[in-house]
């Protein structure tokens, strides 16, 4: 069995108006409790940020996570950064007509990686493998990840150009959830029609699902199911005044199953 871990997050874009400022603590607190607590080694962990998470660095590395998996394995993509949604160019969207997309840095608004993209790579997962996506990322259509309010004066959003997407009227949906349908299980900051905080906390910036996240995890020992966490991350979010509500996505037997364990080693009944 094989634990790997692809995380990516971005505080800087080419625009600084759309500047976040705790998605780099993000991936080090992730990255520290998958060593410290869940037993991944440190040389099967890629991590992206900034203007090295371009979509083909992150393409290439998520191909490096899931295609090369075995029976058995455990793996982790988390996404701390932008995320938004454009118009559907596929036409496969037919109650809404848009695609869920993340914003790398290099974002194309006319060639971006979507849900589907997500959703395709997937299919390549081997059935024995467990794969957890987490995404601490807005999911609404003018999306976009923004500054808790207490932070800053105006929240900061990267809004679609002109003509690419629009929300009025539209369904809104969480990028990830193709691939949830597919096997993987899915870890999202928020409802898909909410934003996620990039907020302080103690002393410095975080998501602040990221940083509940975590917390949780490392206060259980990594034990417990998927269930068992989204109960404890939505209790602290509530507690410390978040009103982000954290949705947790996958197949019933998947979300029952132990925190980063593989299938071979869960017997549901």
């Amino acid at each position: 069995m094989a634990k790997r871990a692809l995380l990516v997050g971005l505080n800087r874009y080419p625009d600084p108006a759309n500047a976040l400022r705790g998605c780099l603590n993000d991936v080090d607190q992730l990255h520290r409790l998958l060593v410290d607590k869940a037993a991944f080694p440190e040389s099967n962990i890629t991590v992206l940020t900034n203007a090295a998470a371009t979509t083909k660095a992150i393409v290439g590395r998520l191909r490096w996570l899931i295609d090369g998996a075995e029976s058995g394995d455990v793996l982790v993509f988390h996404y701390s950064g932008h995320g938004s949604q454009v118009d559907d160019a596929e036409g496969d969207e037919t109650d809404d007509g848009l695609d869920e997309i993340i914003c790398p840095y290099d974002l194309d608004w006319n060639d971006p990686f979507t849900d589907d993209d997500l959703a395709g790579l997937v299919t390549n997962l081997s059935p024995g493998a467990a794969l957890t996506v987490v995404l601490d990322c807005c999911h609404s259509g003018t999306g976009l990840r923004e500054l808790a309010p207490e932070t800053l004066d105006a929240p900061r959003f990267l809004v679609p150009p002109a003509g690419r997407a629009g929300r009025a009227g539209r369904t809104v949906r969480r990028f990830g959830a193709r691939a949830a349908a597919r096997g993987a299980v899915l870890l999202a900051a928020c409802r898909a029609d909410q934003v996620a905080a990039d907020a302080a906390i103690d002393g410095e910036y975080h998501g602040a699902f990221t940083y509940y996240l975590c917390r949780s995890l490392e206060e259980a020992g990594c034990a417990g199911s998927y269930n068992d966490l989204l109960k404890r991350v939505r209790r602290s979010l509530s507690r410390n005044g978040f009103d982000q509500v954290p949705q947790f996505e996958g197949p019933a037997s998947l979300l029952q199953r132990p925190v980063f364990a593989a299938p071979a080693e869960v017997a549901i009944g």
